[in-house]
């Protein structure tokens, strides 16, 4: 039985799973930039530059995704998802796909899709 005047407790607007997942997401872009501005020459030289522009369009396509997930958005789902499904598609036909570069947004996408229902 409820104590009088005890407020109930309320439903966290953002689920600690999709916060861990913003944050893994938040994480990966610094550290993208990082690692293609430290290895840039390598990338240029194996890729071209069109690569680099590819990873430029997709970090802002996925940052822009995450902050909409972030405010458990829809919108910010279908921009992460539209990042995540054009960039395998990308790497695939590139022929710079490993498994290992894919699994978190995957994995990030796949989160946001159990919560998809309590994002408005």
């Amino acid at each position: 039985m409820e104590a009088e005047g005890a407020i109930p407790a309320a439903e966290p607007s953002r689920p600690i799973l999709v916060t861990a997942a913003c944050l893994i997401g938040f994480a990966g872009v610094p550290m993208t930039a990082y690692f293609v501005i430290r290895n840039r020459e390598a990338i240029i030289a194996f890729n071209g530059w069109p690569f680099i522009v590819a990873l430029i369009c997709f970090g802002a396509l996925g940052l822009a995704g995450l902050v909409g997930y972030w405010m458990m958005r829809r919108w910010g789902l279908y921009l992460y998802a539209a990042m995540t499904a054009l960039s395998l598609g990308y790497a695939l036909v590139s022929g710079s796909f490993t498994f290992s570069g894919s699994v978190s947004s995957i994995v990030i996408t796949a989160i946001g899709c159990l919560y998809f229902t309590r994002m408005r």
